[in-house]
């Protein structure tokens, strides 16, 4: 067994509760907090400001949670059986995540619902772990998928471009 498993291309009936999925890590670096900064528009202290953040309990500024979550959906990786994201629920900010820090996702399936003949959803818990093994983040996340492998193939087919000779 591969102690890095993060490519989930799985359909719903092939998916068990109990199964963990583990991606490598990936280092948060200033250049990410500021281009996150950028591009949402969230130049909050802690995030932005050096002198402000270090006279703040935790010192130095910090990675923001959201971008800890969007750099989480590119760890695993959710293959073409993924339809929708449902939600996100008990979203926990647990430990900050600090510049230079690396994160890991760690991906266990913890609920499937059936919804009709062709969908299903998963309900997965998702976690943040640093390089110290500390969970930082971690949250619910409930994603609409094909229910058959068939019907994920047969999607697939129709999604390509027939080839020309």
């Amino acid at each position: 067994m591969s102690l890095i498993n993060n490519r989930i291309d799985h359909t719903f009936e092939e998916l068990q509760v109990g199964e963990v999925f583990r991606s490598g890590g990936r280092t948060i670096t200033e250049t990410d907090v500021v281009n996150y900064c950028a591009l949402t528009g969230n130049w909050i202290a802690i995030h932005s400001n050096t002198y402000y953040a270090s006279k703040t309990r935790f010192g130095k500024r910090l990675v923001q949670g959201a971008l800890t979550y969007s750099i989480l959906t590119g760890l695993i990786q959710f293959g073409l059986g993924i339809q929708a994201n449902c939600g996100i629920d008990k979203m926990r900010f647990l430990s900050p995540v600090n510049i230079d820090d690396t994160i890991y996702a760690v991906c266990e399936v913890i609920g499937k619902k059936e919804k009709d003949d062709k969908y299903g959803v998963i309900q997965f818990l998702m976690k943040a772990v640093n390089q110290d093994g500390v969970v930082c983040q971690q949250g619910e996340w409930s994603l609409l998928m094909l229910r058959k492998r068939e019907d994920l193939d047969a999607l697939v087919a129709s999604s390509l471009p027939e080839l020309k000779s």
